[in-house]
């Protein structure tokens, strides 16, 4: 987090953190409505409104794999906000020892692993997959970095392994304005979270992983220029 971004929630630092310490790993779905509850404190502090579709429509009973475009460093948050089940995500190594926001990633179950190594790479696949077979849910960002505005960035091959390994239903999320979370000055003060209707594996399984990620893209392309 910027210096900025500390400041606007430096009054609910000391209480997540508190509650960091004394959280267990192994309570996932505790640990999810705790953060989410922080979660929607803190967009309320940084002076943004949340609006949510679909997540009414989600189903309750997983496994399911969420899809999201990354628009900017603290787009977890308004995900956490919204999403009204447990979840946790796929991130890269680095995020794990970011001070508070590394923790609470890994109270959540977070899958964090070095995209630069073969092994890293095997061990994602490898546990995403046991996750998702034992009902659990998990995000990723195809992209691989922040587009920091409302052009996406190509998703990257591979992305949608963890989901065919799984037998997952995968749910693409469109996020808009969300980039605008990062910025010190922005006229924008409406951040959306959008989710899309679950696809089966039933539907996907054979379909090609590189035909899938178009189709993913491309809607949730759509949705972020929609009004």
């Amino acid at each position: 987090m910027t210096p900025f971004q500390i400041l606007r929630v430096a009054h609910l630092l000391p209480g997540a953190w508190i509650i960091s310490r004394r959280s267990s790993m192994d309570e996932w779905e505790k640990n999810y409505r705790v953060l989410q509850r922080y979660s929607r404190k803190a967009i309320k502090a940084f002076g943004f409104e949340l609006h949510v579709q679909g997540a009414e429509d989600l189903p309750t009973q997983g496994p399911l794999f969420f899809v999201s475009n990354h628009q900017g460093t603290l787009d977890p948050a308004p995900i956490v906000a919204s999403c009204p089940i447990p979840l946790a995500f796929i991130s890269k190594k680095e995020n794990e020892s970011i001070p508070l926001l590394g923790r609470w990633a890994q109270l959540i179950g977070t899958i964090h692993f070095d995209r630069e190594t073969r092994e890293g790479n095997v061990h994602m696949l490898r546990e995403s997959a046991r996750r998702l077979k034992q009902g659990k849910n998990l995000l990723i960002f195809p992209e691989g970095t922040r587009s920091k505005g409302d052009e996406m960035h190509a998703f990257k091959m591979g992305s949608l392994q963890p989901a065919y390994m799984g037998k997952a239903a995968i749910v693409p999320v469109t996020l808009k304005h969300c980039y605008a979370l990062d910025e010190k000055k922005s006229h924008i003060r409406s951040i959306s979270v959008i989710y899309g209707k679950p696809i089966p594996y039933e539907e996907y399984g054979k379909i090609k992983q590189e035909e899938l990620l178009t189709r993913l893209h491309d809607e949730i392309q759509r949705n972020v220029y929609a009004r």
